[in-house]
């Protein structure tokens, strides 16, 4: 819901989501150390476009969350497999998070105003107002919360803290106003320990994409911090995702969604792809760790989205592709082939539907990683080469 209105002062409110011990098994990252230059986001977070400062920018206002975040699912009275959509509760569920969404896509649309149009620092002042806004009213933090409800909060914190990075990180000497950043950052702080208070320590047989995507808004809140202890949280996470993979390339309980198992497979592989390309920045070779697995996982979902059938003949129902050939969905591509080789079929499905872009992976992706990774262990921005090509093809 937009509407016109006045940002509120900083309020002070108790903290309502317990705290959580980080003292978790952490796998083979526990022992992981942040760079000693501190966590990086990828190179493309820290340029931007030759600028053209706009005299007028109009900002949406977007009214803060700060209800009940107890939503209806939209696949409510599906059966285990969860792939039949209840299209009155999805009506539902699209009324109650409105707000939230319009948030995301309003803080990834003026950061691509900023970084990419070179609107200015107005578009960057639209960023920083909404965040501070929300975060000054304590926005999605509460107890009153499900798991529809957490599943809306990690996503929506990964895309703001996206935002705000892509906003921050190019010119930090622009940003005047320490005292906003704090409330800003301290907001981001709890709705991470929110996720992560829920998604720590679930049954494996729980464990799904849903987790992937905690990783992911986790790690890129971490990097707004550089808080070791939430980029180790997330690396085990990964991990986690990994010892999931079966010997056939496959997340079981991505694939027993049945009708729906090639878009979850698919799903699944944008906060994976994306995490294993940010470790690589902070040193830490995530591709390489978990080569083959990982490589024959993307590799299965590659070959299913150029031939559903495949899918369909592991899980014997027919795969529904509708929304799965799109720009943010195959999004997951771009931070693959800046980190990684392009394996057989990427190229064609990257040429076709590019630009990728993502609000929830942090805007567009195509851009953001045209700047490909060219050493092991490299430390952006200085071991960084812009790809000269017209279309980025796999690591040099």
């Amino acid at each position: 819901m937009r509407h016109s209105t006045t940002f509120s002062k900083p309020v002070k409110r108790p903290l309502v989501v317990s705290a959580v011990a980080f003292s978790l098994s952490l796998g083979v990252v526990e022992a992981a150390e942040c760079p000693a230059e501190g966590l990086r986001a990828p190179p493309g977070y820290y340029l931007m476009a030759d600028e053209n400062p706009l005299q007028e920018y109009v900002c949406p206002t977007v009214e803060p969350h700060t209800g009940s975040m107890n939503f209806t699912s939209k696949y409510e009275g599906s059966d285990a497999s969860r792939d039949e959509l209840n299209t009155e509760a999805e009506a539902e569920y699209r009324a109650a998070v409105e707000n939230i969404r319009t948030l995301e896509k309003a803080v990834i649309a003026a950061a691509n105003d900023y970084q990419i149009d070179g609107d200015g620092a107005l578009a960057r002042e639209c960023v920083l107002q909404l965040l501070d806004s929300w975060g000054s009213s304590d926005a999605m933090v509460t107890d009153d919360i499900n798991g529809t409800g957490q599943a809306v909060r990690k996503w929506a914190l990964a895309a703001i803290a996206n935002g705000y990075l892509r906003v921050t990180l190019p010119k930090p000497e622009a940003i005047t106003d320490p005292d906003r950043q704090q409330r800003i950052k301290g907001w981001f702080a709890r709705l991470s320990q929110g996720v992560q208070a829920y998604y720590s320590d679930r049954p494996l047989e729980k464990v799904n994409n849903h987790d992937y995507w905690a990783a992911w808004a986790v790690a890129a809140t971490a990097v707004v911090s550089n808080d070791c202890a939430r980029w180790n949280w997330s690396m085990a996470k990964f991990d986690e995702a990994m010892g999931q993979i079966s010997g056939e390339g496959y997340l079981p309980n991505e694939l027993s969604r049945e009708t729906r198992a090639l878009e979850y497979l698919n799903y699944a592989m944008q906060p994976l792809a994306t995490l294993a390309t940010w470790a690589q920045v902070n040193q830490q070779p995530l591709y390489d760790t978990y080569h083959p697995e990982f490589q024959k996982l993307a590799g299965n979902v590659v070959d299913g989205l150029n031939d559903p059938s495949i899918i369909a003949s592991l899980t014997g129902f027919e795969q529904v592709t509708d929304g799965l050939y799109t720009s943010w969905s195959l999004a997951w591509l771009d931070p693959w082939q800046a980190g990684e080789e392009l394996l057989p079929g990427m190229q064609t499905l990257m040429d076709m539907y590019r630009p990728l872009k993502s609000t929830r992976l942090g805007g567009d992706l195509t851009w953001l990683y045209a700047v490909q990774l060219v050493e092991e262990k490299p430390q952006p921005p200085g071991k960084v080469r812009v790809n000269e090509k017209e279309k980025p093809g796999g690591k040099k």
